[in-house]
This record gives C-alpha cells, structure tokens and sequence, in this order.
C-alpha cells in the first residue's frame, strides 16, 4: 500500500502551534509551583525536572519550529497577531479553569476585544 506524504497546511500549523505553546506554557506552570527547576545549592546546580517540566519544554520547543513554519509561509503582520491572540486567549482560559486565578470583567472585555481584532484581520486575508 502507498504512503502519503504528511502535508501540514498554514491551517494545521497554526491550531497546532497555538496549542504546542500554550499546553508547552501551562505545563511548565505546573512544573514549577515550588520554584525553578533549577536552583544553586551549595555551590551546585540542583535540578528539580519533573514530567510537566519536560513536557512542557518539548512542547514550547516544537511550537518553536511550527513558528518558524508559519512565518516563513504567512504575511508576519498577519500571524503574529492572530497566533498572539490566539494563545493569550487560550492561557487565559487555562489560568481559570487550571490554576484558578481570577476571572474579572475588565479580563472578560479584553479577550472580547482581542478576538474582535483576530476576524477583524481574518476579514482582510
């Protein structure tokens, strides 16, 4: 049987890069609730790595390489906003619902107006 060759689209990329960072972020949030991972102590590197730290640096660390893909293949004053936005939104959901930090309606109005910006460009394109 034939194999495809794996074709990712601007579309794919940009759903998987919006997650890979903000999972990639979320994740090292959640490895690091009792400080950096790594510290000096008594004069030594002491690594404190768990599997959210790692995780998350994997994560942020593809995220890297599928920017770098979108940049390369899309107008930089279209995607920096609409990937931006997108991740800001999806941390701030995170932030509630993971990590229970507050919800105001300053907040709320913010990420209306973020969202507005993102179909505003995507009008345009």
């Amino acid at each position: 049987m034939p194999t495809m060759p794996l074709v990712i689209t601007s579309n794919i990329a940009l759903i998987l890069y919006v997650l890979a960072t903000s999972l990639g972020l979320i994740f090292v949030k959640l490895g690091t609730t009792d400080g950096l991972p790594i510290k000096l102590v008594d004069g030594r590197l002491s690594f404190n790595i768990n599997f959210y730290v790692v995780s998350g640096i994997v994560l942020y660390a593809a995220s890297f390489l599928l920017y770098i893909y979108l940049i390369s293949r899309n107008d930089l004053g279209y995607i920096i906003p609409v990937t931006t936005a997108l991740v800001y939104t999806l941390i701030f959901l995170g932030s509630f619902f993971i990590f229970h930090e507050s919800f105001t309606a300053t907040k709320v109005a913010a990420i209306a107006l973020i969202m507005a910006g993102v179909i505003l460009l995507n009008l345009q394109k």
